[in-house]
């Protein structure tokens, strides 16, 4: 990568506020400045946005805006927790991010130390969610503009009768109408079971979302008769933690991505964490394609539609693995390095896969590392 003098780095941190994202430099990471809203009933309470990560970016071309579940912060939920809460969306193109939907749940801390999840009296009148880190079991359906999320992690979950249930608390799907913004409990057998950092991707050719689950196994939510069933074919059984989906609109399939068993990639090459592999939801067959040119966990490919490009954004401060910014072309089923005008951001300061999306409205990718976003518009003759 490129190094960008101190005097550089300062303009485009100048230079970053989303109302310029039409001017965005060619591959080029520019911050993107933004504010905090607060829920039309705060007043004495006011909240705020408290990154825990553990999740997914996903584009709302309606809304234009990005999707992201993670943690609002203030006393009536809680305060502080390593869980999300709320379903966030953030306007790059005003740099606002806002509190959409927060759970009904709080946070008690007991005698003996730590914390305990607990739902609100709302929550009787209206279910939500448990909080928890959605990992990548997360999508906006643009036909039903509603999202989903499927299972989840939350170890502090009590219940009722102050009986610790944990995870199990997490189980299942839910769905966020977000014209009525009322979550609903998807009732419905044959659910993937909760085996933490799965991953899901909707595929509007079958109206299915499409799970990738304990050792590779692949479930389909059917979202007009929410029915889940097994897909008739799988990637090969492994343990898939951290395995990702996303579908690649132009040839009509799911592209699944990495996983294996966490923290084995900081030894050796890891060559599982590689593999991509093409779903076909018609005939539901899976083919191998090429392999990244690194290890993929929780990882992001975000789909430039306008230059057919799948990105991705990984960095190894130990080196474990190869770190930079690299393109998938689905038409050539090949990989290729991009490298940025300047560093990836926060540097060398980090090890992790950016979280990343892209802004169909405004040509662009939106990633995030941290508590901050960043856009990026590529531009191959440069």
């Amino acid at each position: 990568m490129r190094q960008c003098s101190l005097l550089v780095l300062l303009g485009l941190a100048t230079a970053s506020h989303a109302a310029d994202l039409k001017d965005l430099p060619a591959n080029t990471f520019v911050e993107i400045k933004y504010t905090t809203e607060q829920p039309p009933w705060a007043k004495d309470d006011q909240g705020q946005f408290a990154r825990q990560g553990w999740n997914k970016l996903v584009y709302d071309p309606d809304g234009k805006r990005v999707l992201l579940y993670d943690r609002w912060v203030d006393k009536k939920h809680g305060g502080q927790t390593i869980y999300g809460n709320c379903l966030f969306g953030l306007d790059p193109a005003s740099g606002k991010l806002s509190p959409i939907k927060i759970d009904n749940w709080t946070k008690m801390e007991p005698k003996g130390g730590g914390y305990r999840t607990l739902a609100l009296p709302e929550n009787d009148d209206e279910p939500t969610p448990s909080p928890r880190h959605v990992y990548h079991a997360f999508e906006y359906v643009p036909e039903l503009k509603s999202v989903f999320i499927c299972n989840g992690a939350n170890q502090s979950v009590i219940d009722k009768n102050g009986k610790l249930v944990g995870h199990d608390e997490c189980d299942g799907a839910w769905k966020l109408d977000l014209t009525t913004n009322k979550w609903t409990r998807i009732n419905a057998d044959g659910c993937p079971p909760n085996r933490l950092d799965d991953g899901m991707a909707y595929c509007p050719d079958i109206k299915c979302l499409v799970y990738t689950g304990a050792n590779g196994q692949l479930w389909l939510l059917d979202v007009e008769k929410n029915s889940w069933r097994k897909a008739k074919n799988s990637p090969p059984p492994r343990t898939t933690m951290g395995r990702t989906i996303f579908y690649d609109a132009p040839r009509h399939r799911m592209l699944i991505v990495g996983g294996g068993q966490l923290d084995v990639w900081q030894k050796g090459k890891a060559l599982e964490f590689r593999e991509v592999f093409a779903f076909d939801p018609k005939t539901e067959t899976v083919k191998r394609l090429a392999d990244a040119p690194t290890a993929l966990y929780t990882t992001h490919l975000a789909h430039d539609t306008k230059r057919d490009l799948f990105f991705t954004v990984a960095v190894f401060n130990k080196n474990e693995q190869p770190s930079g910014m690299f393109a998938y072309d689905p038409k050539k089923d090949a990989w290729s390095e991009v490298k940025p005008a300047n560093e990836i951001p926060p540097h060398k300061s980090w090890m992790g896969w950016m979280q990343l999306c892209y802004d169909s409205h405004h040509d662009c990718l939106v990633g995030k590392v941290s508590d901050k976003f960043f856009a990026f518009r590529y531009d191959p003759a440069k």
